[in-house]
């Protein structure tokens, strides 16, 4: 109904009718529907990318986890291997966006045998999207049993 139409009914007519019917219920529920699809598109553009990466230097946890790949990739079974959960040295100069990550992985070898390996890489970041390998070039990389 219309408030045109509804300015011509009278009281008795204007209460009998059921609240849904009222024209001042239809504006809002267009406009509450409207909101609620603008609101959800507003959150998806904003969650679309959960993982902030680019635009910003890598932290030395971040940093970590790329050599992490990096490490699994040099080794025969990396299925098998364990990294400490935090235990790394890191000593980062973002000047010259250089990181030199050191820390231990146990691996097993060609035998089976667990074996307890320290490693230490220089890598180098070259911008983008620092869980992306591509955005890394790796200096130099020392595993040592």
């Amino acid at each position: 109904m219309r408030y045109k139409e509804w300015n011509t009914l009278t009281g008795e007519e204007k209460k009998s009718t059921h609240w849904k019917h009222h024209p001042r219920i239809k504006v809002a529920t267009i406009f509450s529907i409207l909101f609620a699809i603008v609101f959800a598109v507003a959150l998806l553009r904003i969650f679309k990318n959960k993982r902030v990466h680019v635009n910003r230097k890598p932290n030395g946890m971040e940093a970590f986890s790329v050599a992490k790949m990096f490490i699994k990739g040099k080794l025969k079974q990396p299925a098998m291997a364990s990294f400490p959960l935090n235990k790394f040295e890191a000593v980062i100069d973002t000047a010259k966006n250089s990181y030199n990550i050191s820390s231990y992985i146990n691996a097993h070898d060609n035998t089976g045998r667990s074996s307890k390996t320290t490693w230490q890489i220089n890598m180098a970041y070259t911008g983008g999207d620092w869980a992306d390998t591509s955005s890394w070039r790796v200096v130099n990389l020392n595993m040592s049993h």
